[in-house]
């Protein structure tokens, strides 16, 4: 236990840092062939990244603002729901991400406009919210 513990801690070390930092070397890693073939690989687990972080962080707020977080968690279900939902945000935000590159490769081949969209599902996700809150 204390061994997976500490695995897992040195893959979040390394990836959210990562998957944080990606937006901010996105202009100079499209330039160059090899970095937009990179970022076409890399740059979807970062759009999901911001998509889980945001499609959690931006719920918890609205009902931690009302003062019934705790209330509203113990009313849809506490962690054996919320935590396939989060899951759920993550993937597909993922999944998303790499199919929206994909159309957008096919219809425009436009390489410095490929961050677009990368994360064209955090758009999606922040309209989702606004909503369904």
């Amino acid at each position: 236990m204390i061994r997976w513990l500490r695995d897992m801690l040195l893959i979040n070390l390394v990836l959210v840092p990562l998957m944080a930092f990606l937006p901010l070397v996105c202009i100079p890693l499209v330039r160059s062939p090899e970095g937009a073939t990179a970022w076409f690989f890399v740059a979807p687990l970062s759009a999901g990244f911001y998509v889980l972080v945001y499609s959690q962080w931006s719920s918890a707020m609205v009902w931690q603002r009302a003062g019934r977080l705790k209330q509203w968690r113990a009313d849809h279900g506490g962690i054996f729901r919320t935590v396939p939902r989060a899951c759920g945000w993550l993937f597909g935000g993922i999944f998303f991400s790499y199919v929206a590159e994909a159309a957008f490769m096919l219809a425009f081949r436009r390489v410095s406009l490929l961050p677009l969209a990368t994360y064209s599902p955090l758009v999606f996700a922040w309209l989702w919210r606004r909503r369904h809150v």
